[in-house]
């Protein structure tokens, strides 16, 4: 299973990479987002187009809710915590 993004600013490349752990399409959409989070300074806009209503409805949830992360109750928690921690 893989993941990828496309920049529409041509200075910055197109990625792609391997997502490890259980075979969903919600993972790999997640995995997209922490590589776009990844790529992009904190002062900058971005706009993350994403066409999984899971993951959709899954940032959503973990962004309104001020709460800890219990690893072992939250399907895709590694993704999800990297994804909070960085919008932070």
């Amino acid at each position: 299973m893989g993941a990828g993004i496309m920049r529409h600013d041509a200075a910055i490349p197109h990625r792609s990479k391997q997502v490890g752990g259980q075979h969903s399409s919600t993972r790999a959409e997640l995995a997209a987002v922490v590589m776009a989070l990844q790529g992009t300074p904190r002062a900058h806009d971005l706009s993350i187009l994403i066409d999984s209503a899971a993951a959709i409805h899954s940032l959503r949830w973990f962004c309104s809710h001020d709460f800890q992360l219990a690893e072992h109750k939250v399907k895709d928690y590694d993704i999800i915590h990297d994804i909070l921690l960085k919008l932070k």
